[in-house]
């Protein structure tokens, strides 16, 4: 029979199909040496299972009939089990069991009460290595669902079985893992409801952590050409990660709880991580809360928005070529490239044509309300792993506007939570209102976090993208405040379920003004994401210097004291000509600096910098703030005065120390080619205090520098003559 169960894919895909509904006596006319398919066609229950029929053999049946019974899921992923023995001639009462602990055959994904849950479809198949046209009788064919005693309580009580904890030594800052399985297992392994698994660390330090389990199906890669195929690889389990940030002994212990009962408590042996003690996180600066910082090393964040393999806007507004979509492969080359030209940060998506987990159950691979797409979640651990390789960090969109929107880009009528495909909720607005959406956000949450928190690679979680444009155009007023009790709850649950304590974030359209002030200043949002698209210059628009200018005022952003990074910008929100495109991609991250943004601005037309090997701008800044450092509370951006109109001059100045930028707006505003700045004179300020000083020129299309001097100021006015020039320039002053 072995050989059976692994020819038999292959000979279902030949072999005979017949249907019945189950209620009334079916001829089958054997169809071998293919096999012949007997499907169900009645509502199927999902679960453990048993098909239930009478089948009457001819006598001129072939010797070695065999009979089996099987179950498919969705997206085509198959089960089945043998009748051990053949069909011998007369009638035969057959039921043939898939429960959750019998011995099933089928994908690399093994079969256990979570993955019996997801068939929806099944029946028999009747095989013969020999050739026959033999008619079977068939009666009264039906299925129905059973409850697996064997699995529900194997020795009259639950355990944890399998348990593989990885070396009880690791060093700090390191992923520490273990696996198990528990008996009996959940069919819901998403729900807490159904089973919970906790770890309860006792630290060196006296602190304790508890760091929540989460299900896992393992999977695999496999390079399909145009695309990346991910198949499971062995059988589901349960993991807990975690990262020992303080050297020294952790004492651990497992909580196991099913159904809501009372803990089942397993001590661990401990763990001894070995190093010094390390935060690999990124924070809000404590003392500085307008920037980040990792370990108390400063940090700003330098990279595009990479929210996807590929940008059909791009395609069509840009001219790029739609990149193959190809998972973790094109990521890690992304990230390759990137990283090379000075990216040390990017912005992920997770969509329903990305890498989202929760989707309607049409879709492939998704699963519908509650439950999870198992190979985005593994393609989201060989992404952070690549990012972090690589040295990025990942801004991660957990929502992006589509999904709850009717007017922008609307996803609504494929999203699992709407009524007309399925969900309980009548309209988007309800996301943020329903006690059920809400509850399930509550679970994806915990999943998340359980699952990817430890990693340092995460930069922050961003609740949602654009979130102005979630609901209806009409009733904008309505959702605007319920959108900012909605923001208060979900950072304080995000911040309850994740030990590592990421940043958390959301985000607004079109430009800084878009930002809700409620929702802005709630303690739980940690910083602030925008957009910065605009209109052109020459039809009433502002260029994108003063844009930022703008947006980091006291009377603006800069009343909250937070970080403010911009996630999107790059023309219009549908681009604009490639010399304009190519003016703001340069000179953007340089306006970002002076002006006291929190990290470079995030291109959105990531596909139009890497085919076209546009890396430069990250590699200039990149040299440029090698070893600065902008945190000071005294620290602010100081306008500077020019001789020559259409200059924009800016410079981040904090005691002792200047960063500044010259820009010629006019190439800004439009990417034409104006005429070199030969005898430019520029004002740093009235009162200087006298001193030495050291100044640098750089050339802020490369990052290299030009040309420095010393200085010897008297007092008073201090007045520099740069060297000529042309689109942009920047320097550093320094008191010696």
């Amino acid at each position: 029979m072995a050989p059976l169960s692994r020819w038999l894919p292959t000979f279902l895909l030949l072999g005979c199909w017949l249907g019945t509904s189950g209620l009334a006596a079916v001829e089958v006319v054997l169809r071998a040496p293919l096999a012949t398919l007997v499907p169900v066609t009645s509502a199927f229950p999902q679960g453990p299972i048993e098909l239930l029929t009478t089948v009457t053999v001819p006598a001129d049946a072939p010797a070695d009939l065999g009979v089996g019974a099987y179950v498919c899921d969705r997206h085509g992923r198959w089960w089945q089990r043998l009748e051990p023995g053949v069909l011998e001639t007369g009638s035969h009462h057959l039921r043939l069991r898939l429960g959750a602990s019998d011995a099933v055959d089928g994908p690399g994904a093994g079969w256990t009460p979570a993955t019996a849950a997801t068939g929806n479809q099944g029946g028999l198949f009747f095989w013969s290595a020999s050739t026959s046209h033999v008619r079977l009788q068939l009666e009264d064919l039906h299925v129905r669902g059973v409850i697996d005693v064997r699995d529900a309580a194997p020795g009259d009580s639950p355990r944890l079985a399998e348990l593989e904890p990885e070396a009880p030594r690791i060093a700090t800052g390191e992923r520490w893992s273990l696996h198990v399985r528990p008996q009996p297992f959940p069919t819901n392994p998403y729900a807490a409801g159904e089973f919970s698994l906790t770890m309860v660390v006792q630290r060196p330090d006296g602190v304790e952590e508890r760091i929540a389990g989460f299900y896992e199906q393992p999977m695999r890669s496999r390079d399909g050409g145009d695309r990346e195929l991910v198949e499971p690889l062995g059988r589901a389990r349960f993991t807990v990660r975690y990262r020992p940030r303080v050297p020294g002994l952790h004492h651990l212990r497992l909580e196991a709880r099913w159904g809501g009962g009372g803990p089942l408590i397993s001590t661990l042996p401990d763990l001894l991580a070995s190093g010094v003690a390390t935060d690999p996180y990124v924070r809000v600066d404590a003392k500085d809360p307008r920037f980040f910082s990792v370990d108390c090393a400063f940090f700003w964040p330098v990279g595009p928005n990479l929210r996807s393999v590929s940008d059909p806007r791009s395609v069509e507004n840009l001219g790029t070529m739609a990149t193959p979509l190809r998972g973790t492969l094109a990521y890690d080359a992304y990230f390759a490239r990137l990283a090379a030209g000075g990216v040390n940060a990017v912005e992920v998506w997770l969509s329903a044509w990305n890498l989202a987990l929760e989707w309607r159950r049409e879709w492939p691979g998704y699963q519908g309300l509650g439950r999870y797409h198992e190979g985005h979640a593994w393609q989201l651990d060989a992404i952070l792993d690549s990012a972090w390789r690589h040295g990025i960090r990942i801004n991660l969109a957990v929502n992006n506007h589509g999904q709850g929107s009717e007017w922008v880009d609307s996803e609504w009528r494929n999203n699992p939570f709407n009524r007309a495909a399925g969900g309980p909720l009548n309209s988007p607005e309800e996301l943020v209102t329903s006690t059920i959406a809400r509850d399930a956000q509550e679970q994806l949450r915990r999943y998340l976090t359980a699952r990817y928190a430890d990693h340092p690679a995460i930069m922050a979680w961003k609740l949602w993208t654009e979130l102005d444009f979630v609901g209806e155009q009409r009733r904008r007023t309505v959702v605007e405040p319920l959108l900012a009790e909605w923001h208060e709850d979900a950072a304080r649950k995000w911040k309850a379920d994740d030990p590592y304590d990421h940043p958390v974030t959301t985000h607004w359209s079109s430009n800084w003004t878009h930002v809700h002030p409620t929702v802005a200043a709630l303690p739980g949002i940690d910083f602030l994401c925008f957009n910065a698209y605009h209109d052109p210059a020459n039809q009433g628009g502002i260029v994108l210097a003063e844009l930022f200018s703008q947006s980091v005022a006291k009377r603006a952003l800069g009343q909250y004291r937070k970080p403010l990074l911009c996630t999107e910008f790059g023309g219009q929100y549908n681009g604009c000509p490639e010399p304009q495109m190519v003016a703001e991609h340069a000179s953007g991250p340089w306006c970002a600096l002076v002006c006291g943004l929190t990290g470079a601005p995030m291109l959105w037309w990531y596909e139009w910098i890497d085919q076209g090997g546009r890396l430069a701008p990250y590699g200039a800044l990149s040299r440029f703030i090698a070893g600065e450092d902008l945190r000071d509370p005294r620290a602010d951006s100081a306008i500077m005065g020019t001789t020559e109109p259409g200059v924009w001059a800016r410079g981040w100045a904090r005691p002792g120390r200047v960063l500044g930028y010259l820009l010629d707006l006019r190439w800004q505003a439009d990417g034409s080619t104006q005429p070199a700045h030969a005898a430019t004179h520029l004002t740093i300020g009235e009162q200087v205090p006298a001193g030495a000083m050291s100044l640098s020129w750089w050339d802020a299309d490369r990052g290299v520098l030009l040309a420095e001097q010393a200085i010897d100021h008297p007092g008073g006015a201090l007045v520099l003559t740069p060297p000529a020039w042309r689109n942009h320039l920047a320097f550093k002053l320094a008191r010696r």
